[in-house]
């Protein structure tokens, strides 16, 4: 990613602190009409203080380009140029050539500038859209594996589009709320929504004689299947090893190892407990067995959305964050429209 620093303005900082160009371009006006005021009420340009132009100057150069830099430079130009004099006291006005130069200078500090900072803000732009194609493209050959792994035993086809719908609106609803506000954001919400359908992919380990069993499982078994939570969190651990600091994928292992954890801490892997349970891990719980429940299956036939959402709700404070579960009641009817208009 390209990093850029135009005397001390980068574009990107710029960007998250959601600064609007238009305000940037008032705030170098009105600094230049201070200063303007600042180098009369000291004396005139026999002193530094018309320097300090060159701080607006910056500001507006590195952050809208060589057009507006201009204009503002000949306007900051003006202001201590002919109407400006030398000795405020000695009513000296300037010479032509000194305020010309100045003038001139300043158009130069603004184009070299705007030129840089134009430049490496396309340069910025055009590495963004590259790494977005590249994440895209390494998301869809994830996703491709994915629907590859639920192939082998999901019989409703829409099962990891719904999940990730779920998730998505379990995070929406809980920002809503004073305790979460400062820890989920817009990025977490896309996060999730592409990490939720990696829930599973452990499966791909599981042999066909228990994934595709269609009867309860014995205890054997069962300690088998359980195993695809680990074995879906250390695929993604040796692909996170290629692409560290990758948010979607740190969020996708911890959805995948810790998504059958207990809020009392009776689950597993290792029995995790409470808020010691990824938030993410703890959204999935919810999204996965309420569609599970939804859904028939080789071995049980499908709830209604009234029997899933009892169920889940015994399981308040037991199998699942209370929190979690009192958003899943409070738009259960979005829960169940999901369900009955996703299609593959």
């Amino acid at each position: 990613m390209v990093k850029t620093w135009i005397l001390g303005v980068n574009p990107m900082l710029l960007s998250r602190m959601k600064i609007k160009k238009r305000d940037l371009i008032i705030l170098s006006y009105v600094l230049s009409t201070i200063i303007f005021v600042i180098v009369y009420l000291t004396g005139g340009t026999r002193k530094v203080y018309t320097n300090l132009m060159y701080i607006p100057i910056s500001i507006i150069s590195s952050t809208t380009g060589i057009k507006r830099a201009v204009i503002h430079a000949i306007y900051s130009g003006l202001l201590v140029g002919p109407v400006m004099p030398m000795n405020v006291e000695a009513g000296i006005r300037q010479d032509f050539f000194n305020w010309f130069i100045r003038l001139v200078i300043y158009i130069i500090i603004a184009t070299v500038i705007g030129f840089f900072a134009d430049y490496y803000r396309k340069e910025f732009e055009i590495n963004k859209r590259k790494e977005e194609e590249l994440a895209d493209a390494q998301y869809s050959v994830i996703y491709s594996l994915v629907k590859l792994a639920e192939s082998r035993d999901d019989n409703t086809g829409a099962h990891i589009e719904r999940v990730a719908l779920f998730s998505k609106i379990i995070a929406e609803k809980l920002r809503e709320i004073p305790k979460y506000k400062g820890y989920i954001n817009d990025s977490y919400i896309e996060n999730i929504y592409k990490a939720a359908p990696l829930h599973d992919i452990g499966k791909v380990g599981i042999p066909d004689r228990i994934l595709l069993k269609p009867s309860k499982l014995n205890e054997e078994e069962y300690e088998i299947m359980k195993t695809h939570a680990v074995i879906g969190a250390n695929t993604l651990k040796e692909v996170i090893r290629k692409y560290p600091d990758n948010r979607l994928l740190e969020m996708g292992i911890s959805i995948t190892n810790y998504h059958h954890e207990w809020w009392d801490g009776t689950g597993y892997p290792e029995g995790l407990k409470g808020t010691d349970i990824p938030l993410s891990a703890r959204i999935m719980a919810v999204a996965d067995v309420y569609d599970a429940l939804r859904s028939k299956r080789v071995y049980k036939e499908a709830y209604t959305h009234e029997e899933a959402v009892t169920i889940i709700k015994e399981g308040r404070g037991t199998q699942f964050d209370p929190d979690i579960v009192d958003v899943l009641l409070e738009n259960q009817d979005e829960f169940d429209y999901v369900f009955k208009n996703t299609v593959v």
